[in-house]
């Protein structure tokens, strides 16, 4: 995942240098910083308002280091007259996002003509493929006008044009519940902003993000749904700022991996249509279906357990896994569709995923990968193979590559090195192996020969792709596409806005079929149908208050 800090705070609050501050953040995992701006000098302010002569001298180096300088506040008396300025600043150093606060005036006259400055500029941004944001603050988000902030009233009279940056603590301060904020101003909302606060008695402290009062879980769920960037926010520290933001960087961490409030919805997609046909909703996590080809039914793992869902009588069945309770999204079923193969972890220690093979109708588990952690994508169609996406140690580091076992158990290959290598799946003829990888920079899907040799690129998008899935004629191949910089290309998270995509099994003619809010669990194993046409997939929806 990928967050952002707002400097002022960070800056005004460490005696290091500047650029010795910034490589502290990148070191602790921050890839995107926000700096101010400032157009014309402010004396002593140019260490927290970098002038635009310094920031220039150094947007080389400071990319260098690996931080993206994707938005910037912007300070400057006459804004209207800066607007050349602001375009070159996008097109040069690739700056997307003007940030900007309401006027010290929030009369309705003073709204008014700040609206309209602020319309003129983000009309000339467009040009350059930047937006200019409206930033709240407490004051604005306190000042009310027939029953809305000054801050929503600017946005209004801005027609839609000036998206909105929300500061979550300061709207909180304001009495306003950021969450709520966050889904009435819903398209508008290009950025969030956390500010951790609590109060103690009449005076607000800064607290690392969770430990406020803040509902920064129900915040980053929001914005995970919009699609929007995430970035820490504080401008005073209880103690050392470089570990208060390194503790707010690992609870933004943390919080990427909560499904929380989630439902999940089966569905299936026409492929040559374009049509889909929502089956079922679900009050829980569902993942991974597989579609058995010789019947209308459609496996899926929930909550440690495998089911199948009957699409004539739409009616759900557990399938008894025995001791495999803890059941995650990689399995997949043998080609005769007599047995099931699993990957399960014990509960205490869910990273150790083997592999397990078992009766379709249910029954005991057979252990096939000793090794873990192991997870099963893909089955041979002569039955006497699995291959898996596995985590082993080599030259004294964890690196993670493809490996193939006999379905009866006993050695494992491995086929693969160099990168992120995931998703392994056989075509129907055997021959091939499917599976993505990073090691060419985002992750792309890949293909080789049974053995391993051969390994060719399959696909060359500025997105990052998993799970090639392979239709029963061999003709197409079906994957998930998240868009660049949404994540790092390793990651595969859930409750993200993302893309099925489908192709030639050459690698031509490559197109997105559909859009969806999902990610993790919506297809990380082969879900076509037996007539190549009909894919299943899930879909989420965040619930809110």
């Amino acid at each position: 995942m990928r967050f952002g800090i707002q400097l002022f705070g960070v800056l005004s609050s460490t005696r290091a240098g500047v650029m010795e501050t910034l490589r502290q953040l990148r070191e602790l995992g921050f890839d995107r910083i926000e700096p101010c701006i400032a157009l014309e000098p402010i004396p002593g302010m140019e260490r927290v308002m970098w002038p635009e002569e310094w920031f220039r001298d150094r947007a080389k180096e400071i990319r260098a280091m690996g931080l993206e300088t994707v938005s910037a506040h912007v300070f400057t008396e006459d804004l209207a007259g800066a607007a050349g300025r602001l375009k070159d600043l996008a097109v040069r150093y690739g700056i997307r996002q003007f940030v900007v606060k309401t006027p010290q005036d929030m009369s309705g006259e003073g709204l008014q003509q700040a609206a309209l400055t602020y319309m003129y500029v983000a009309d000339a941004l467009v040009e350059a493929g930047a937006e200019l944001l409206l930033h709240n603050e407490l004051k604005d988000m306190s000042a009310r006008d027939r029953g809305r902030s000054a801050y929503e009233r600017l946005l209004d009279l801005c027609m839609g044009k000036v998206g909105a940056q929300v500061d979550a603590g300061w709207a909180w301060a304001a009495g306003e519940d950021p969450e709520a904020l966050l889904w009435r101003l819903g398209p508008l909302v290009k950025s969030l902003h956390y500010k951790p606060l609590r109060r103690e008695g009449e005076k607000l402290v800064p607290a690392v993000i969770g430990r406020g009062q803040t509902d920064d879980g129900a915040c980053f769920q929001s914005a995970r749904a919009m699609g929007i960037p995430q970035i820490v926010d504080a401008d005073e520290f209880p103690g050392d700022p470089m570990q208060f933001c390194g503790q707010c960087l690992a609870a933004l961490r943390s919080l990427g991996q909560s499904r929380e409030r989630t439902v999940s919805y089966l569905n299936v997609l026409d492929t040559a249509t374009g049509r889909v046909r929502t089956l079922r909703r679900f009050d829980r996590i569902v993942e991974a279906p597989n579609w058995l080809k010789g019947s209308e039914r459609i496996v899926y793992n929930s909550e440690g357990h495998i089911y199948a869902y009957d699409l004539d009588a739409g009616t759900e069945t557990l399938i008894d896994t025995g001791a495999c309770d803890n059941c995650n999204n990689d399995h997949v079923i043998a080609p005769d569709e007599s047995q099931i193969a699993v990957s399960h972890s014990d509960r205490a220690t869910p990273w150790a995923s083997r592999v397990y093979v078992l009766p379709i109708r249910g029954g005991q588990p057979r252990l096939v990968t000793e090794n873990a952690p192991s997870y099963l994508h893909g089955w041979s169609p002569d039955g006497g193979e699995l291959a898996y996406c596995a985590f082993r140690e080599h030259g004294g580091k964890p690196e993670v590559d493809i490996y193939t076992i006999p379905a009866g158990g006993g050695a494992e290959k491995r086929l693969t090195g160099g990168g992120f290598n995931d998703g392994p799946e056989y075509s129907p003829d055997g021959r091939y192996i499917w599976f993505n990888s990073t090691r060419s920079g985002l992750m792309q899907l890949w293909r080789m020969e049974r053995d391993g040799s051969g390994q060719t690129r399959m696909t060359a998008t500025e997105r990052n792709n998993w799970f090639g899935h392979v239709s029963p004629d061999g003709k197409k191949v079906a994957y998930l596409s998240y868009r660049k910089g949404d994540l790092d290309p390793g990651e595969h998270l859930p409750n993200m806005q993302v893309e099925l995509w489908v192709m030639n099994a050459d690698g031509s003619e490559a197109h997105p079929v559909a859009s969806l809010f999902g990610g993790q669990g919506t297809m990380n194993v082969n879900s076509w149908a037996g007539d190549s046409r009909h894919l299943a997939f899930v879909s989420y929806e965040l619930l809110h208050k």
